[in-house]
């Protein structure tokens, strides 16, 4: 006999679900950035912004003979600026609330503007964090970014933030990751129903 449609609907579903679950397992296993994935989305872009910052400050300090560099050139230097992003992390590095949300900061720069600060917390394990955060970002989008501006005749055509922080990674924007290919998507509804009219054939089939 063949088998109720409801009842192979309601396998086919349950195994779309397995599906997904099990991509999504993979992909958390398989992140290049699993500090940076595992800190609230306000440190995310906190911490997307400090990296693309000391990136900037790096690449820029050759951005008047860009032009005359040729391409192998221009990804060595892009390369070795990756490098040195996150080379200057600050001594102390604290978190603190601002306008709600809460940011990484240099707690000595953050003294000097004078003025009370809600949320300020302080320790060791804040700086490594940063310095793992970004680390991670150098390196797991490391290809990203040197395609970014090999792309474009002058460094800050080239708009690391925009493209790291927020279409890449998703931490400064409304939507997690444009550019990032999400693996834990289910099977479309059409993929479902051919699968099920295939097991449905197989079924047909059997003496069940």
């Amino acid at each position: 006999r063949t088998a109720p449609p409801g009842i192979i609907r309601a396998g086919m579903a349950t195994w779309a679900a397995v599906i997904a679950l099990s991509w999504a397992f993979l992909e958390g296993n398989a992140s290049v950035t699993p500090r940076f994935d595992a800190i609230s989305s306000d440190l995310q872009c906190s911490g997307c912004k400090f990296f693309t910052k000391n990136l900037r400050t790096w690449v820029h300090r050759k951005s008047r003979p860009w032009k005359k560099m040729g391409n192998k050139k221009r990804e060595k230097w892009v390369r070795k600026s990756l490098e040195k992003a996150c080379s200057k992390i600050p001594d102390q590095v604290c978190t603190f609330k601002s306008k709600g949300k809460t940011e990484y900061a240099d707690f000595g720069e953050l003294m000097k503007k004078g003025g009370s600060h809600s949320g300020l917390s302080m320790s060791s394990d804040i700086k490594k964090e940063l310095q793992t955060v970004c680390t991670e970002l150098a390196s797991g989008y490391a290809s990203e970014i040197e395609e970014g501006y090999l792309s474009v005749n002058k460094p800050d055509k080239y708009k690391v933030h925009d493209d790291v922080c927020v279409e890449i990674t998703g931490a400064c924007g409304a939507k997690r990751g444009k550019r990032v290919a999400t693996l834990s998507a289910a099977p479309a509804d059409e993929d479902v129903e051919d699968i099920s009219a295939d097991l449905s054939d197989l079924l047909a089939k059997e003496d069940l």
